[in-house]
């Protein structure tokens, strides 16, 4: 059941043992156990009258219980590894200095205009996009997505702004 609540933690990033706890994942166990001691303190349903108590209580000792356990804390960094592992290797997620190309590929011929960022062709200008596929840069004149871009759309296709 603990095992199970484990990786319900790991699920949102946001809420991993470790920022429960407000510590570092490097730390010691002695000081997260200080750390938990002063969170208990503060929110054991004892003292804190709130309807959540109980519940944050809970968390608290399910954390702590997983990270002063040598064997079980392995296994729950072991857990958060694979999830930033599996995140590495998401295509969506842009890394800094990759440049992104959409299902079109690599950008042909001169750069000319913005760059898009989005959809098939991101990565390449509206120019090499205009020269590909004229009907894609007619198409985003008219589309949500490419109101920021009207007044180059309407230059390209030769129209008055």
């Amino acid at each position: 059941m603990r095992e199970a609540a484990a990786q319900d933690m790991v699920i949102d990033p946001r809420r991993t043992y470790y920022r429960l706890l407000q510590v570092d994942p490097r730390a010691e166990t002695e000081i997260i156990s200080l750390v938990y001691r002063k969170l208990a303190r503060r929110y054991h349903p004892d003292i804190d009258p709130s309807p959540e108590a109980a519940q944050r209580m809970r968390q608290l000792n399910e954390a702590h219980e997983t990270l002063i356990d040598p064997l079980r804390r392995a296994r729950y960094d072991a857990l958060l590894a694979a999830r930033r592992d599996r995140r590495e290797t998401d295509r969506l997620i842009r890394r800094p200095g990759e440049v992104p190309y959409g299902e079109a590929g690599l950008p042909t011929g001169r750069p000319q205009g913005s760059v898009i960022d989005f959809g098939r062709y991101s990565g390449w200008t509206l120019g090499q996009i205009y020269a590909r596929d004229p009907d894609f840069v007619e198409w985003l004149a008219k589309a949500p997505a490419g109101r920021q871009y009207r007044d180059e759309i309407r230059t390209l296709l030769g129209q008055r702004p």
